[in-house]
This record gives structure tokens, sequence and C-alpha cells, in this order.
């Protein structure tokens, strides 16, 4: 009774504060970009919100094991009873998370003018959620499924976690392309793209265009730790709405992470962190403190990801975001490079000026700071 009580509290409470506070955002009298970016801090401090409303009491009454119980006993399977723990364990926040986010989906839809269905925007969360949740899912049957010695080895443990990351990034391409459905940029920008490339030494698969005008988002991204398997995505709106040049400065930008490595350091974060946890793990044990407490492991597991993710590769991966601008702006001009940010900046209504919580978490630095960085680089 007291964890559906919780569970409803998470679900409810975030997204119906979301939606007060969305309306005083959508009346009050400021620009568009300044309500999507309002818009954006009260969605981040509502999921915040919904996790501290959910883990602390959920782990502190050890209400999980009280709920798993019952249902151990019929459970022959530890895949099977690892994705029921996990499905009663997270769905309540995922949920909350969910209905939060399309909630505050509606400040976008107004500010940009958008036509779109609240069925579109559903089907849009959830395949993203699929994209973050699948590869979790899939490498859990795997480690599950695997001989009880090389569980019980934390450096075999350590070694599947290893090729799980390393295939996740080699594979990325793919599932982007499952997820996304994307399709071929039109000639004659494709061989006009594919030459500016290969003229660079940037070895890829091909430029493919993906996401859907109506959403009035101007992106791109690469994905591929393999150059036989890496592919450049840009959304249909920066088709739509850029010039061949800026649409370069932008791969380019993309082509000085794969240049910089980026994506390995990525990567080697990644497993990182499972030597950081395991290493806070170990000190606890040999320090007498009982790591089987849920309210002891899930507060390390928690410590140890916001340390290690939002702290130090939110301070790497901003680097690596002037960096990837610094080679743009070599190859193809730092005017160019700073009128497309400016033009990105504009188009997706997104304040040149942002706080520095906002660059942490979405690790990406203001589009000011960008700026700035290329022209102090520059003198």
């Amino acid at each position: 009774m007291v964890f559906f009580a919780i569970s409803a509290v998470t679900i409810i409470v975030p997204p119906l504060i979301m939606k007060f506070q969305r309306e005083k955002i959508l009346k009050s009298e400021t620009s568009n970009d300044e309500k999507m970016y309002k818009g954006t801090k009260l969605m981040l401090l509502c999921m915040i919100l919904a996790i501290g409303l959910y883990f602390p009491p959920v782990i502190r009454l050890g209400i999980l094991d009280k709920v798993m119980e019952p249902l151990a006993e019929h459970i022959s399977s530890p895949f099977l009873g690892a994705l029921i723990f996990m499905g009663v364990f997270i769905t309540p926040l995922l949920i909350s998370i969910m209905l939060t986010i399309l909630v505050a989906s509606k400040i976008e839809v107004e500010a940009k003018g958008l036509n779109i269905k609240t069925r579109e925007t559903v089907k849009g969360i959830l395949k993203a959620f699929a994209f973050l949740l699948l590869p979790g899912i899939v490498w859990l049957g795997i480690y599950l499924n695997l001989p009880e010695k090389i569980r019980n080895s934390t450096l075999a443990s350590f070694g599947v976690f290893v090729i799980y990351i390393l295939s996740f990034f080699a594979l990325s391409p793919y599932l982007t392309r499952f997820f996304g459905k994307p399709r071929q940029v039109p000639e004659p920008l494709r061989t006009e793209l594919l030459k500016f490339c290969e003229s660079l030494g940037f070895k890829v698969r091909d430029i493919r265009v993906t996401g859907k005008k109506e959403y009035k988002i101007a992106n791109a991204g690469v994905t591929g730790i393999l150059p036989w398997a890496r592919y450049i995505f840009i959304t249909e709106y920066m088709l739509e709405t850029f010039e061949p040049e800026e649409i370069k400065a932008v791969i380019a930008h993309e082509i000085g992470h794969i240049k910089g490595r980026h994506l390995w350091i990525n990567a080697l974060i990644a497993i990182g962190w499972f030597g950081f946890w395991m290493g806070i793990v170990f000190a606890l044990i040999k320090l007498g403190v009982d790591i089987l407490s849920p309210v002891v492991f899930f507060g390390v597991f928690f410590s140890a990801y916001i340390i290690y993710f939002v702290v130090i590769q939110g301070k790497i991966s901003l680097r690596n975001e002037f960096k990837a601008d610094e080679f743009a702006a070599k190859v193809i001009g730092k005017e160019t490079v700073i009128k497309t940010l400016e033009k990105l900046a504009e188009v997706n209504l997104t304040p040149k000026k942002t706080g520095k919580w906002f660059g942490f978490l979405s690790f990406h630095p203001s589009i000011e700071e960008r700026i700035r960085h290329l022209e102090e680089v520059a003198e």
C-alpha cells in the first residue's frame, strides 16, 4: 500500500507542477527562446523532484524487497527476475518523467508554432526511451545468462561490461537507423558533402537525414567508432533551413569530434565509471560497511553516477565541444562557424546565454561561450 502511495505521488505531483508553471511561462511577456529556456529548466527540476520523491522512501523503507518476495519463488529465470525487479523499481519514475516531458512539450509547440499532434509527441518520447533502455536490457540478459563463474568474478564482469560498451558505441549508428529511419541526403548535396569529408581525410559510410521538419529542430551528430560503420546524421529541418556552407560547418564540427577521438573518450569514460563505482564498493567493504543494504548500495550507485557522469564527463564534454569548434573554424573559417552557431541558436530558439548548470546537463557550452571561445582562440 505504501509503495502504491509513493508511486502515485511520484507519477502525479511533478507533471502537475510542470503543467501549472507551464501556463505561467506561456502567458509571460518574454521572448520565445526565453520561454523555451525556462521550460527546459523547469522540466529538469521536475524530473529531479520525481527522483527525490521516489527513490529515498522506496530504498529507505525496503519496499522493493517486500514487493518482490512474493514473486521471487515463482520466478526461475534470473533474467526475468531482474527484468521484473527493474520494471517494478523504475516504472513509476519513468511514467512521471515521460508525463513531465509530454506536458513540457507544449511550450516548444507554442513557441515554435508547431503543428504536431499529441500522439506524435508520445511516440517520439517512447522511441527515445526505448533507444536508451533497450541496450541495457540486452546487456542484462547476456550477463545473467553467463556461467556463474564469470558472474562471480569481478575481472570477468568488468570484461563483459567493456565488451558491451564498445559494442554499443560501434553499433550505435544501426540503432539510430532503426529508431530514426533516416534517408539519404538529396543529390547533388550528398556528393558535395561526402567530398568535403574526404578532403579532410574523414572516413564515413554515409550522411543521412533524420527527424521530421515539422519538429523544427536543426541538429547533427556523428555515431560509430569504426570508420566503415560510421554515419553522420543531420535533421530534416537543418537540411531545409541551412545553406550548404553552414551544413559543412556543422559537419566539420562533428568531424572534429572524430579527429579528437571524442567518441573513444566517451566510451572510456563509461568503462571508467564501472571501475570507479566498484572501487568505492570495495573500499566500503574493507571499512566494514554492509554494501548489500539497499540504502548503501543505491546511495553509492547514484552518488558515483552523479559525480562521474555529471561532474567529470560534464567537464570533459564541454572541453570536447570547444575543441570540435576549433577544428571546424580551422577548416571552414571562424566567421562561417560563428554565423552557423548564431543561426542554430535562432532556429532552435536557444538563448545564446545559459546558466552553467545547463551546460553541464546538456554536455554543451552555451552559444555565447562557444562564440567567445572561438574569438579568443583566433586572437
